[in-house]
C-alpha cells in the first residue's frame, strides 16, 4: 500500500478495559472514580491538555518532509513509532487499514520515492488537536504541484510523544485502495465493504 508516499505525514478508536470491572458510580457515588488509597487500584480518570506543543509537532512535520525530500527512507523510519497504523479507503467505499511494522514501512516507502515525479512539489498545512500532553490527532491540508497539475486533498495523522520527542503513529489518506493489488487488498483487514451498484444509482 503506497499511502504517504506524496504527503507522508488517523483515526484510533480506544477501549479501556478494567481489571476489576466495577458499575458506574452516580451521584454522591461518583467521588469513587477519583484514584483511592486505600489498596485499591485507581479508577479512569481522563488526562488534562496542560501544554498543547503544537510547535512540537510542527517539527515533526518539518523534520519528515526533509527526509522524504533528500529521500532518506531511514531518517523518515526514525520519526515513527511502529508498528504505525495506515488506513486508506477505495472509490468503490472498502476501507482498508493494516499494522505496518518498520520493515513493511520501509519498503513501501522505499519503492514509492523512486518512482515519484522529480517535479513534483506538496505543501501541507497541520492543524493538531491534542487529547493530552502525549497524544494528538493532526489534520492535513495538502496542495500538490506537478508541472500544470494541481490538487489538493486531506489527510490526517496519529502522533504521540515518545522519550521525549513527537512521532507518527497512524496515518490516513484516501483514495490508495484502487491503486494496490488485488491479493494485497484482500490481505489487509476490510473494515468497510465495497458499495454495491445497483440498477437505481447507474442512471
Amino acid at each position: 500500500m503506497k499511502i504517504f508516499v506524496a504527503a507522508v505525514a488517523a483515526l484510533f478508536a480506544f477501549t479501556t478495559f478494567a481489571a476489576d470491572p466495577k458499575p458506574m458510580p452516580t451521584g454522591k457515588d461518583t467521588k469513587t472514580m477519583m484514584p483511592e488509597t486505600h489498596g485499591e487500584k485507581p479508577q479512569w480518570k481522563p488526562t488534562k491538555v496542560t501544554k498543547a506543543d503544537t510547535k512540537g509537532v510542527e517539527t515533526l512535520y518539518k523534520s519528515m518532509h526533509e527526509a522524504m525530500m533528500k529521500g532518506d527512507a531511514e531518517a523518515m523510519a526514525a520519526l515513527c513509532d511502529f508498528p504505525v497504523m495506515m488506513m486508506t479507503d477505495s472509490q468503490a467505499g472498502a476501507t482498508y487499514t493494516e499494522m505496518y511494522t518498520k520493515e513493511m514501512w520501509m519498503k513501501e516507502m522505499t519503492q514509492g520515492m523512486q518512482n515519484m515525479p522529480k517535479d513534483m512539489k506538496v505543501d501541507i498545512k497541520t492543524k493538531a488537536t491534542f487529547m493530552s500532553n502525549n497524544m494528538a490527532f493532526v489534520e492535513e491540508t495538502k496542495n500538490m504541484t506537478m508541472g500544470k497539475m494541481k490538487d489538493s486533498w486531506k489527510g490526517g495523522a496519529l502522533v504521540v510523544m515518545k522519550d521525549g520527542k513527537w512521532m507518527f503513529k497512524g496515518q490516513i489518506e484516501g483514495g490508495w485502495g484502487d491503486m494496490m493489488g488485488k491479493k494485497q487488498a484482500e490481505m489487509l483487514d476490510t473494515t468497510t465493504p465495497p458499495a454495491k451498484t445497483t440498477a437505481a444509482n447507474t442512471k
